[in-house]
């Protein structure tokens, strides 16, 4: 099998004590460890949550919320993992430590979510792996070893397979893309990923609740696209859609979704709003008329058309660079 090429495995110019790290690690076996999901592995593949939504031990990847990604109480054991995710100056989203034992198998999937397209990309540094263990990225298998960092591009289809006697173990770190993590790349790397497309991550912007105000309003959901907006329900329950509202709650525009709360929004221009929990290439825009909003537009970079199968790990078509769907407004009720 070939070494990965360039384009899918990228060492980073950062290099950690491996002592260091394996001692951090030690410090956190008192943490019970959750089974990550995905129909692709049996339930062996196991992780710890360093960072997640509102600090609380989580199995799920980034997704919309209420909160923001912040500190587990995990971390405080931990004060090298910490020294090592401060000093990558970035928005980090969900980091975990992962671990994989003897006989483990993770079977071939994709990640939708991670490329530069969508803003949000995936670190590694191994923390104890062996020669045995068969990690492998768009055909090619990669030898990744302790205490370096790496960039995987994970948006190609991966697996790992541990025929070692050993647990295989990795910091898994999700990073919001900025000016500090493309100076991690080679320039060249860079400007290719450029002519594609990157989402940057972009920093919300003051709004008072009179402003807020004026994009209260009521939409639907289709079932094709709700995958995007919430995470751990049955493909079923998605199928059919929801009603969307957008409410002010303590002075943050809220979405409700089926009349409970499930994500902030952040005013990142006039019109436009990020989504609490998820990176720059998803935003919702209003367009407004009339002193209402006339038009809910989601605009979505570097996602695929079936966000079903993406949700399971599963690739089915290409990636769309740059795609706006109109979402129905519907009446608000409570006006």
């Amino acid at each position: 099998m070939p070494f990965a090429s360039e384009d899918v495995s990228i060492r980073l110019p950062r290099t950690y004590d491996v002592a260091r790290l394996q001692r951090d690690l030690e410090a956190v076996k008192h943490v019970d460890q959750a089974p990550q999901p995905g129909p692709y592995h049996g339930g062996e593949w196991k992780g710890v949550a360093l960072y997640s939504m509102g600090g609380q031990q989580s199995v799920f990847p980034s997704a919309p919320g209420m909160d923001r990604y912040q500190e587990t109480d995990a971390m405080k054991h931990t004060p090298y993992f910490k020294e090592i995710l401060d000093e990558l100056r970035c928005p980090k989203e969900v980091v975990r430590i992962l671990t994989l034992p003897p006989g483990g198998h993770i079977k071939d999937h994709y990640d939708f979510h991670t490329n530069f397209s969508y803003g949000l990309i995936r670190l590694h540094v191994p923390i104890v792996t062996h020669p045995d263990v068969a990690f492998v990225i768009d055909n090619q298998r990669v030898r990744w070893n302790e205490g370096e960092l790496w960039f995987g591009d994970f948006s190609k289809v991966h697996s790992v397979k541990n025929d070692s006697p050993i647990t295989r173990v990795h910091m898994v770190i999700d990073v919001q893309i900025n000016d500090f993590v493309l100076s991690l790349f080679p320039d060249d790397y860079v400007e290719r990923r450029r002519a594609e497309g990157i989402s940057m991550t972009r920093e919300p912007i003051a709004a008072s609740e009179a402003e807020l105000r004026r994009f209260t309003c009521d939409f639907r959901i289709p079932g094709e696209l709700l995958p995007m907006f919430t995470i751990g329900k049955s493909l079923f329950s998605l199928a059919k859609g929801a009603r969307a509202g957008v409410r002010l709650i303590d002075g943050k525009l809220v979405v409700l979704l089926d009349n409970e709360p499930q994500f902030r929004l952040e005013r990142i221009a006039d019109d436009t709003f990020s989504i609490a929990g998820l990176p720059s290439g998803i935003t919702l825009q209003f367009r407004e008329g009339n002193g209402r909003v006339e038009e809910v537009i989601l605009h979505m970079k570097g996602l695929p058309a079936d966000l079903y199968f993406a949700r399971l790990g599963r690739l089915r078509g290409d990636a769309i660079p740059d795609r706006s769907v109109s979402l129905p407004l519907v009446e608000n009720v409570e006006a």
